[in-house]
């Protein structure tokens, strides 16, 4: 059964995480569009974020508690634990909710296979079927990417948030919506910004350069440690968020080189991290692996200069980017963010623009 575009059809958006960039992206869309007199659903973590989403019904029908216990044990139960809740009770909610409405699938749920049968039984069911998986790779491996790359042929329309993301679907065959990537940005106060210079131990004459989000391997803060090594001494090094097995690496390279860092190795609330974000002097995001970063995205919002690896769509977002794994080049760009100023506010016109992208995946006229 294929879904008919409608006028004015109610919108349901999905992220099953409740935490994090993608899903502070739903939000923002989420609010955006129903300020424009849609009725919008988020289903998300029963853990999630507080936000205030005036006008927004927020369900929160997955059970996906934040990782809190990293050892190996824990998080197969837990990852088992939240599959088996996704097939059995959110995916026949979702199928059943969206029924004759649009379901937005935003990020992966579990793993490709969860995707695929979302994507796939919620089409059957009648539902305008729209897929922004955020990443256009997977980290679980190739069966994985096998079946998520499947899952890219049965929406009605795919969303993504770069250029680089829509050229690489392409050359799969596969369409895709270009939109500018909206976060959520409450805008951080004064003596929030200072709290966290504080915390660093950063003077108003020093400069701080932040790494922020998860600490995964592929994230390669150790390029950014490597690069510290070679700072002058009124630069300080700071890193805010949770260690997913990126750490130890970055903190043995930080013994040898003499490395002082500022860490605060948790997850952070959205209030705390805008702030953070807004209280550094360059924000670097050294991955070797990205589509795209909801951190580069809060920084250009708040003005914050930013350095990012030449990968992905990473350069469509950065003010300046490096030659990915090279401690040198990354040197060569943070003095040059450091050195040229508040980058340009971004423009009005993108929230007006994410919003027409998606009205037109939707199949509704704006």
């Amino acid at each position: 059964m294929s879904a008919k575009p409608s006028a004015q059809p109610d919108i349901h958006l999905f992220e099953p995480t409740g935490y994090a960039g993608v899903f502070q992206h739903t939000c923002r869309l989420a609010q955006a569009l129903s300020q424009r007199g849609l009725t919008v659903t988020l289903h998300t973590g029963h853990e999630h974020e507080p936000v205030d989403l005036a006008g927004v019904r927020i369900c929160s029908c997955v059970w996906w508690p934040m990782p809190r216990d990293t050892s190996r044990p824990k998080v197969l139960m837990r990852k088992a634990a939240i599959t088996a809740g996704l097939v059995a009770r959110t995916v026949p909610h979702l199928i059943h909710a969206g029924s004759g409405a649009v379901l937005h699938v935003q990020g992966v749920s579990a793993s490709g296979a969860v995707n695929l049968l979302l994507l796939a039984a919620a089409r059957r069911a009648g539902s305008r079927v729209v897929y922004s998986p955020h990443d256009v790779f997977s980290r679980r491996g190739a069966l994985d990417e096998f079946l998520l790359r499947i899952g890219y042929r049965r929406p009605h329309a795919m969303v993504v948030y770069s250029d680089a993301d829509a050229r690489i679907l392409a050359k799969s065959g596969v369409a895709a919506h270009v939109s500018p990537l909206v976060q959520l940005v409450p805008p951080p106060t004064a003596l929030q910004r200072r709290i966290w210079r504080r915390e660093w131990g950063a003077h108003d004459s020093d400069t701080v350069v932040l790494f922020t989000g998860f600490i995964r391997p592929e994230k390669r803060v150790d390029v950014l440690v490597e690069s510290a090594a070679t700072w002058p001494p009124d630069r300080r090094l700071a890193v805010v968020g949770p260690d997913r097995g990126g750490w130890a690496r970055c903190d043995a390279l930080a013994r040898t080189h003499l490395v002082d860092i500022a860490a605060r190795l948790e997850f952070v609330e959205l209030t705390e991290f805008t702030a953070a974000i807004a209280a550094a002097d360059v924000v670097v995001v050294p991955s070797e692996q990205a589509s795209q970063s909801g951190v580069l995205a809060v920084a250009r919002q708040l003005r914050t200069p930013t350095v990012a690896a030449d990968i992905g769509g990473m350069g469509e977002l950065a003010s300046h980017t490096f030659t990915a794994g090279d401690p040198g080049d990354l040197n060569r760009a943070i003095q040059k963010a450091l050195g040229g100023g508040a980058p340009p506010a971004p423009s009005p016109r993108d929230l007006d623009e994410a919003v027409a992208v998606h009205l037109s995946a939707y199949g509704v006229r704006s």
